[in-house]
């Protein structure tokens, strides 16, 4: 196929716009995010943070799993590198995968010290067990983890001097002079424009699970950092690697609500609607298998009796211990009429998670000076292709952290003047129910994948639009979210194997020769170049990044 054009801009002209000067700007505010601004203002930078809704909503705040860490005497951060790099598939990033685990059993204990009120058993921190653990290593507070540890950072960013924070923010597009980000252009509630310069900016925007029709991610988690580092000359990588959660409810209203793995952690089974339990047969680890392998024997067990569900049952449990351990869960679920207590929970994969995003080194720099990127927006090469449960709000915390801190050592660098925009006037029209329709469309890039559908999505978004009238945000989100769709369906159709979250029905077994990193880069003229290249050992400043391999292969 010809070239997907990727234009510089996602709007056809730039309104008038007030100038706005900070050392630091970060965009998204949710762990990752504010971690990344804490870290700034502590080593002395002016911060300001842009929320694309309001401060409690972000993927983080949603976070009903714990946090891993290496805390139990039997444990060792050596055994949560293990278990990241086997859940990974070969492509983890060791040094990334030695940074997250070392790093995790101090974090955690400045947490508790900060007031995030994690679980104990008497002196100890409460761990639990997660699929693809080997031992008891998650800490958390009932089964809103990510609310409890959002909500102090929230509290800690609102108490911080030198922060400034704008919610309900859309970015619209990164400045740059020359090859480095000086800022973002922004649109603020009111309608009103902001050309923010900053010394350094930071990426913090959440992942794509809403591209995707049934999602455990926020409404806004439509990929639109990735869109906007892609345009701007940002390194993307291993966008073909989506998780997709095992067990997601459909409430009443349609909406994806996630069962956390820690149910099936505490003995949580996996039956057929006719009563039929199929895991032990699929893998044996059973319910505990990563979570990839438990997706696709949801899928066999779904195709082989014709259903769109499983049941996930936790009623031989007892019933204070699911009270206690699943608040959060028994509550939404009465409110549907189910009892976890009585009452199996019809379950089924859904979008949860983009281990791909824009490549990183250990501290969040990107191939472009200026630029960082932490949380799911990033690709730390800390998951590989398929992510370990617990490891993505330690991903946020630790390397949102190092990302704010190295970010904060711009601030001495002279900022030179951004270049100006390219000025198009000519907009498509955006679907009217443009959501659902690129839901439709994602389907091919879904838990099972094969390269005729694949192909028929991507000639589907060559037709979708690329530049909104700046005047008309829900476009601008639409472009954006189609241009992250592009570039996961055009890595998974480059990808003639199956590895970990990536599964071709066509290519069913995995590929020593596929065991590297697939990153595509903007060129001009804007097209996809894809690349492979092995995993990078990457270094401490965006100067450590390998350059990538030459590029071997067009998708067409």
């Amino acid at each position: 196929m010809d070239p997907i054009p990727a234009p510089r801009s996602a709007v056809s002209f730039v309104p008038p716009a007030c100038d706005r000067q900070f050392d630091v700007l970060v965009i998204g505010a949710g762990a990752a995010g504010l971690t990344a601004a804490l870290a700034a203002a502590a080593a002395g930078a002016r911060v300001l943070v842009l929320a694309r809704g309001t401060l409690p909503e972000s993927n983080s705040a949603w976070a009903q799993g714990g946090i891993a860490a290496a805390l139990d005497p039997t444990d060792s951060p050596h055994l949560h590198i293990a278990d990241t790099l086997a859940a990974g598939a070969g492509l983890c990033d060791v040094a990334a995968v030695t940074t997250l685990a070392h790093e995790a059993p101090t974090l955690m204990r400045e947490l508790a010290a900060l007031g995030v009120p994690f679980e104990r058993d008497a002196d100890r921190f409460a761990l639990g067990l997660e699929g693809g653990h080997s031992r008891r290593r998650i800490v958390h507070v009932g089964d809103a983890t990510g609310w409890a540890v959002t909500r102090v950072l929230i509290d800690r960013v609102r108490a911080t001097p030198r922060m400034t924070v704008r919610e309900q923010a859309q970015a619209i597009e990164l400045l740059t002079a020359g090859k480095r980000v000086v800022g973002a252009l922004v649109r603020l509630a009111d309608g009103t424009w902001w050309r923010v310069l900053a010394a350094a900016t930071v990426l913090a925007t959440g992942g794509a699970g809403a591209l995707y029709g049934l999602t455990s991610n926020q409404p806004i988690a439509l990929g639109e950092g990735i869109a906007l580092a892609y345009r701007a000359g940002a390194e993307v990588a291993d966008m073909e690697f989506v998780q997709f959660h095992p067990t997601v409810y459909r409430t009443r209203d349609g909406h994806g609500f996630l069962i956390t793995e820690a149910a099936r952690g505490e003995g949580g089974r996996l039956y057929t609607p006719s009563g039929r339990r199929f895991m032990p047969d699929y893998d044996p680890r059973a319910e505990l298998a990563p979570r990839d392998v438990v997706t696709r024997g949801i899928m066999a067990a779904m195709q082989a009796e014709g259903c769109d569900y499983v049941l996930l049952d936790l009623t031989h449990l007892p019933a204070d211990h699911i009270e206690h351990h699943f608040p959060t869960i028994v509550a939404r679920l009465r409110a549907d009429g189910i009892d976890p207590v009585r009452d199996p929970i019809p379950v089924a994969p859904a979008a949860h998670y983009l281990m791909g995003g824009v490549r990183t080194d250990l501290n969040g720099a990107t191939n472009l000076p200026g630029l960082f990127a932490a949380g799911e927006v990033a690709c730390t090469g800390v998951h590989g292709a398929n992510r370990l449960a617990s490891n993505s709000l330690l991903e946020c915390l630790v390397f949102g952290r190092r990302a704010g801190e190295a970010a904060a050592t711009w601030r001495r660098i002279p900022l030179p003047l951004p270049d100006p925009l390219p000025v198009n006037l000519t907009t498509t029209a955006v679907p009217v129910a443009w959501r659902a329709h690129l839901a439709t469309i994602m389907r091919a890039a879904g838990p099972l994948r094969h390269g005729d559908t694949l192909r028929q999505a991507l000639i589907e978004l060559e037709s979708w639009p690329m530049i909104a009238d700046p005047f008309d945000p829900e476009a601008i989100t639409a472009v954006n979210a189609g241009l992250t769709a592009r570039l996961i369906v055009a890595s998974a159709l480059l990808r003639t194997e199956s590895r970990g979250g990536h599964f071709r029905q066509d290519y069913p077994q995995s590929d020593e020769a596929w065991r590297k990193h697939t990153i595509l880069r903007h060129h001009t003229p804007p097209c996809f170049a894809p690349t492979i290249a092995p995993p990078p050992e990457r270094g401490r400043d965006e100067r450590a990044i390998p350059q990538v391999a030459t590029i071997v292969e067009q998708i067409r």
